[in-house]
């Protein structure tokens, strides 16, 4: 990039939400309490004005450019190189171990390996390219969006100041985990969002399960983490550096470009084969794939702003940015890529199926994200990391818009969640309906919506890499549309049923029972009586005004300072798409980026194909044109997966019901969440409380409170032999004492 005074105070961006957490936290409880969310809007907003700036002057970069993308002429100044597109920005030295003359990876990156040596030296710096930009506007827009929808949703919580607090630390871990000039600095911001997600779900910490869902998301990701670990170090023993590129981007110096040399040793080589593995380990933890997608169900223990923030904008896409950041050390393992691709499909499917059968509408979306993410995952895995970005934006709009609205359903429902408990919403939530609806649509893939563009770039991918994954995505396709528009119908449409329960102490973290009661049953199989009479308005008592989420006296449910974020979300979810139809404008600008180049670049010396230009957004040597016919069946699955759901869930609610009867042994195990849960907590969670109670009450007890008291006993009992043995109160032996000490030492001195 060139000399841009955003890059040049990058800085401020992570810096801005920190200051603003810091505020928020130090002065809230005491001084701003309910006022507590200013300082996060101003410093959220401001670092998201900063990062719209950077698109717009990068965008302009990028038109006027003429030489082609892959051409790199640096600009070294000040200890900052740059290019037209891409910046290096260091400010100081954060890490140094070793001698600095030992390491010559520059020349000679073969003879780091081994090296006890080689010089460890991390800077504390950024790295600016379109997919930096790209993420910081995901991180930042909808990051703010839904700290502003926050304003209105936690009014009144006791801890509120606290809650902005966490926000503000969340955004700023996620902008050092996206800016990062090194793996490192995202290895910072990749824990630093691990500790605040830990924070933001145990929120209200006085609910055994909330602890229980901050405890689980803490040691699933730390399994996850331990092989990202590993893998930054395999990646500093073989190449003696973990920097994304040198201070001269293409200058082999850094750790993306040494991966493609053409003159590593059979070692390095063999440790490039293990490094996939263990960085995807870290992926697949973060971004909630099987088999560490278990703690993001239950996230939704957490106030609804921050499942948004999770889910939408922030911590769960940490995997697929880092494995499209760092194409280069997976593409030369065919092996890696294909299990990355499997394991994305294999999730995607599993999650779909679970969402099928939850009526918790929090968790449906929970187990939807975990299926779009598999979806992203089947993208960088496929070679196509262009759309699992585009996927990740889109998905940013209409998820955040979707774990919104059911806030404010949630809001207005007396903190209900269960779909057995209402229907016929649209009467009372009529902006959430439409807001709502067009998520839905988003989600479902419906022909010109965001999601359709995105996800079919994915399939298309997906078909390329080999046609089982394509297939299964087209399927998991028709379950989403399904399952999505369940929930719509069954809460918004049909007749008006409105749940009698009342609001929780604290308003929004009540989660409904997994097992419906017989009446609850019911009312998931109601419909209108042949006299037109709502079922809901005779059986359900009317919305609750004392629900305590800081309504005014009009009893208003759809607050405009919670309405506004969800309608330009609404906005994004309903254009976002066409950024990349016609003419692949997003693919081509992000495809400017030094590490899809250069994964593209590796890619095509292994295998040339020419499809691959496309997939890496190269548009001078891809073919023309899309896949019409993909468009079409794509958006005839969407169609029909509406349909069905429109046939089960509001023309005859009772079909679902006797459909899931049917099915026996299916339906219990998709209720049952084919027991995964139940594994991991005979196999992790009580392994681990025995092992807890076993130095509680046998190490700690026996062993280490037996050595010390062994220690006490041990000063008393040799106090107790001096004072039998030679303090009797007898002046004659303690004179031939006196008497045998002098005549040792005088032996001692004579015999020298």
């Amino acid at each position: 990039m060139q000399e841009l005074w955003i890059v040049q105070h990058s800085w401020l961006i992570p810096l801005l939400p920190l200051i603003g957490a810091a505020i928020a936290g130090l002065f809230g409880a005491k001084f701003l309490r309910q006022q507590s969310h200013w300082p996060i809007w101003l410093g959220v907003g401001a670092a998201a004005v900063m990062s719209l700036t950077l698109l717009f002057q990068t965008l302009h970069l990028a038109g006027e450019s003429e030489a082609p993308a892959g051409n790199h002429a640096a600009m070294k100044e000040g200890g900052e190189s740059s290019t037209k597109l891409s910046a290096v920005k260091d400010f100081f030295t954060w890490v140094s171990v070793g001698d600095p003359a030992s390491n010559n990876t520059a020349d000679h990156p073969q003879d780091v390996l081994g090296n006890p040596g080689a010089h460890f030296e991390v800077k504390a710096g950024f790295f600016f390219d379109t997919l930096t930009v790209i993420m910081l506007c995901v991180v930042t827009g909808i990051g703010f969006l839904i700290t502003v929808f926050s304003a209105g949703y936690m009014h009144g919580e006791e801890g509120y100041w606290r809650f902005f607090a966490y926000l503000g630390l969340f955004i700023f871990m996620m902008c050092c985990l996206v800016m990062g000039n090194n793996l490192i600095m995202l290895y910072l911001g990749w824990e630093g969002v691990g500790l605040s997600s830990y924070l933001l779900i145990g929120y209200y910490y006085e609910k055994p399960s909330a602890r229980e869902a901050a405890k689980k998301a803490f040691l699933v990701n730390r399994v996850g983490d331990f092989g990202f670990g590993i893998g930054i170090m395999l990646c500093f023993v073989a190449f003696g550096t973990v920097s994304y590129f040198g201070q001269q981007v293409g200058s082999q110096t850094g750790l993306l470009e040494l991966a493609g040399s053409h003159h590593l040793s059979a070692l390095q080589q063999q440790y490039l084969y293990w490094i996939p593995f263990c960085l995807m380990l870290g992926a697949f933890g973060k971004s909630a794939q099987f088999p560490l997608y278990v703690w993001l169900p239950d996230a939704m223990e957490g106030p609804t702003p921050v499942s948004a923030l999770i889910h939408a904008a922030t911590m769960v896409t940490a995997g697929v940015y880092m494995i499209a950041r760092c194409g280069p050390l997976f593409v030369q393992n065919g092996t890696a890529m294909t299990t990355i691709a499997a394991v994305g499909t294999f999730t995607a499917l599993l999650a779909a199926t679970i969402a099928l059968r939850q009526f918790d509408l929090k968790k449906v979306f929970a187990y939807s994200t975990i299926s779009q993410l598999g979806f992203m995952f089947v993208a960088v895995g496929a070679l196509c990391p262009v759309a699992g970005v585009f996927h990740l934006m889109t998905h940013a709009f209409f998820k955040a818009l979707l774990f919104l609205s059911s806030g404010v359903v949630m809001h207005a429902m007396a903190g209900e969640l269960d779909m057995r408990k209402m229907s016929g919403l649209h009467r009372v939530l009529p902006i959430t309906n439409i807001v709502i609806l067009i998520g839905c649509f988003a989600l479902a893939g419906f022909p010109l919506f965001s999601g359709f563009f995105s996800k079919d770039d994915i399939v298309g991918a997906a078909f390329h890499k080999h046609w089982i994954f394509g297939a299964l995505l087209l399927f998991t396709a028709f379950l989403t549309a399904y399952y999505t528009f369940r929930l719509y119908f069954r809460v918004f449409q049909g007749p008006l049923v409105i749940p009698e329960a009342p609001a929780p102490a604290h308003g929004h973290g009540h989660e409904p029972d997994e097992h419906a009661t017989a009446s609850q049953s019911a009312i998931e199989t109601n419909t209108a009586p042949a006299s037109g009479v709502d079922v809901g308005q005779a059986q359900h008592a009317p919305l609750h005004d004392d629900h305590g989420h800081g309504h005014d006296g009009d009893h208003n449910h759809e607050p405009m300072i919670m309405m506004l974020p969800l309608i330009i979300l609404a906005i994004g979810a309903l254009l976002a798409g066409y950024l990349n139809f016609p003419g692949e404008q997003f693919a081509e600008f992000l495809g400017k980026s030094p590490s899809l180049q250069q994964t593209f670049k590796i890619a095509e010396s292994i295998n040339p194909d020419p499809h691959l230009a496309a997939l890496f957004g190269q548009p001078e040597t891809a073919p023309a044109g899309h896949n019409w016919m993909l468009m079409l069946i794509s958006g005839l699955i969407s169609i029909a997966g509406v349909g069905l759901a429109y046939v089960m869930h509001l023309k005859d609610r009772a079909l679902a019901d006797r459909v899931a009867r049917g099915l026996g042994p299916i339906t219990w195990a998709i209720e049952g969440k084919y027991w995964v849960d139940q594994i991991y907590q005979g196999t992790v969670v009580e392994p681990l409380r025995l092992f807890g109670k076993l130095f509680a009450f046998v190490i700690d007890r026996f062993i280490v409170d037996g050595l010390i008291g062994l220690a006490a006993y041990a000063s008393w009992a040799w106090g107790y032999f001096l004072k039998i043995t030679f303090q009797r109160g007898y002046l004659q032996g303690y004179a031939a004492s006196m008497l045998l000490g002098i005549a040792i030492i005088l032996l001692v001195i004579f015999f020298r």
